[in-house]
Order: C-alpha cells, then sequence, then structure tokens
C-alpha cells in the first residue's frame, strides 16, 4: 500500500479491498484534505462520504481543534503527515462530531508514496481496542475469563452484519453513565461488562433473521423477543458472571411495565439494566439497520426524552443526555 496508485487495475483491487474489511480506514493528502474513507469508516462516523471528503482532517473529524484535553484527543495521522512519523496500534481515545463520547481505538497510520518515493499522503486503519482491559479490575474477572466474555461479543458481531462494534459501545456508554451516577469502580466495571454480553442471546437466532430487511413476523419478533432470557441461560453456566445474569434477562423492560420478559416497572427494574436500555437504544437509533438509515444525532435524542418515564428511567435519561451535551461542547 506504501506505493498505492491513484488509477489502473492496482487502485481498483485496492479499493475493492478496502471497502469490504471491517476496519475504518481514511486517507488524506499532503495538506491533510481527506481523499477517501471506506464504508467501515462511514458506518464509525455515522456519516455519509460526501460529509467528509474534500475537507481538512480536523474539520471534518474534530470540529476545527488540535487537541482537546478532556478527552486526550490527538491524531497520529495529523502527526505522521506532518513529521513522517508512522503508528503502528497506536492507543487513542476518538472523539469526532459525529461520535460525541470518546472511544477506545487503536490506530496504525502509514505515508502513502509514489513509486520514487514522493509522499502523497497518509493513511490510518483503525481497530476497535476490545482486549483493552485497563480499566477492568481483578475484582470482576480475571483477563482470561475476560477473553471469554468478548468471544461471545465478536460471536454476535460477526453473525449480525448491521450491529458491529454494538457491543462495546454500549459498554462504553453504559460505563460512562454509571461512573457519572457516582457508582463504585466494581459496579462502573460490571456495566461495562453487561454491555459487552448483553446481546449474547442473539447466538440462538437465525442470522436471516437478525439481518432482515423487511418487518420481522410475528413469529420472527417473538424469536427475537426470546434473546434476553437465551442470553441469561448462556451466561448461567459462567459461574464467576452471576452478577450478570439479571441484569442481561431485564434489559428489554419498560420503565412502565410494559416491556419484557417479565413486565417488571420502575425499581424492580435492576439498575444496570435500566442503565443498558439508554445506552443500548441510543445506539441502535444512531446506527444504521437493515430496515433503516442511522438516526440523526438531534432525533435520537428526542426520542430519548420522549419516552423517559415509559421506555426508560427519567434519570438516567437526564444523566446521559447531559453527558452527551458536555462532550459536545
Amino acid at each position: 500500500m506504501n506505493n498505492f496508485a491513484s488509477d489502473g487495475p492496482d487502485h481498483e483491487v485496492a479499493q475493492l479491498i478496502l471497502e469490504s474489511i471491517p476496519n475504518p480506514v481514511i486517507m488524506i493528502n499532503n495538506e491533510s484534505t481527506v481523499l477517501y474513507i471506506n464504508r467501515s469508516m462511514e458506518v464509525f462516523l455515522k456519516a455519509d462520504r460526501d460529509a467528509i471528503l474534500g475537507k481538512s482532517l480536523v474539520e471534518a473529524l474534530y470540529k476545527g481543534q488540535t487537541q482537546n484535553r478532556r478527552v486526550g484527543f490527538r491524531s497520529p495521522l495529523l502527526e505522521t503527515i506532518l513529521t513522517g512519523r508512522e503508528f503502528t496500534y497506536q492507543p487513542v481515545e476518538i472523539k469526532t462530531i459525529y461520535n460525541l463520547v470518546p472511544r477506545s481505538m487503536l490506530v496504525s497510520t502509514f505515508l502513502i508514496k509514489e513509486g520514487k518515493g514522493k509522499i502523497k499522503g497518509a493513511c490510518a486503519f483503525f481497530y476497535d481496542n476490545v482486549h483493552d482491559w485497563k480499566h477492568i479490575r481483578p475484582t470482576v474477572a480475571p483477563s482470561s475469563h475476560l477473553e471469554t466474555v468478548y468471544a461471545f461479543a465478536e460471536a454476535i458481531g460477526a453473525r449480525d452484519c448491521y450491529t458491529m462494534g454494538h457491543s462495546e459501545k454500549v459498554a462504553e456508554y453504559s460505563r460512562l453513565i454509571a461512573e457519572r451516577m457516582g457508582m463504585d469502580q466494581q459496579t462502573v466495571d460490571l456495566a461495562y461488562m453487561c454491555g459487552v454480553v448483553h446481546d449474547v442471546g442473539k447466538i440462538g437466532i437465525p442470522e436471516e433473521i437478525l439481518n432482515k430487511k423487511s418487518p420481522l413476523s410475528s413469529e420472527e419478533y417473538k424469536l427475537i423477543m426470546g434473546h434476553s432470557i437465551m442470553g441469561a441461560s448462556i451466561l448461567s453456566h459462567i459461574s464467576w458472571l452471576e452478577d450478570i445474569i439479571p441484569v442481561i434477562e431485564a434489559h428489554h423492560e419498560k420503565f412502565n411495565g410494559t416491556g419484557y420478559p417479565r413486565g417488571l416497572k420502575g425499581d424492580e427494574i435492576p439498575l444496570l439494566s435500566r442503565i443498558l436500555a439508554v445506552s443500548d437504544a441510543f445506539d441502535a437509533m444512531t446506527s444504521d439497520r437493515s430496515y433503516r438509515k442511522a438516526f440523526p444525532l438531534e432525533k435520537a435524542l428526542d426520542e430519548l426524552v420522549r419516552n423517559a418515564g415509559i421506555q426508560f428511567d427519567p434519570t438516567i435519561v437526564d444523566i446521559f443526555i447531559e453527558m452527551l451535551k458536555e462532550y459536545a461542547q
């Protein structure tokens, strides 16, 4: 790729590969103008590439900021084009104008050169930092057990093409909400782990239903509704996950008692389940699905407010929206 051609069959093959891989990819020229993003980057940014191409990297992704002390923002890609230094699996906290909450990622960057070595630009590959367990302490689970948890999440992601990275984002939102509510570290860590495994019950649902583009039949919807019970059942065979099981079973209960599987209401619903419900719904609304495009941020927030006290705990909705507004500043 260091000799990436601008046209010809090699270029076509390279672009086909880039459009097919799950990693977000972005390319810039020597002036830091965005020349290319792949489909996975569109999904990550929750934005069409036409809104990104032709803009400067900082303008397109970071609202014109070159740094942000609050979230530890840095751009290895910008550093690569300015200094020539290339990075391999560099940990970064990514906050963009499209993803307000910082997301832990790994990034590798390299210079793009012509045949004679003339630098044409730079490229970055991003990876979900799902194996960075720095905030999961041994009191919750040893790293060997956490590998099992992430294996569950990756198994679901591999079967449901529209929820790539969904579990990790829900986990991060849940962790941040729990921290915001002043919970102790062990509970914060549990909130994160619940997010990672909350959809594990979907392992038992056929892929053609998970990825169906037309409306679900009543029988298909019943199967989907069963995934919370199925998830709790799967996790019940792992003794050190016992604190997570009731949270997973209840994460589709509604605050007014009309949810499933047991019709729990208000404080009858575990607190972490109520947190998970907000995190899960927000990421689902702001992500593309097989049957619809992602909601704009404002519409998703309006939906949370509209359903506060009905589907969601209104206190948690208020905390989450306040948190997002602070990150947006």
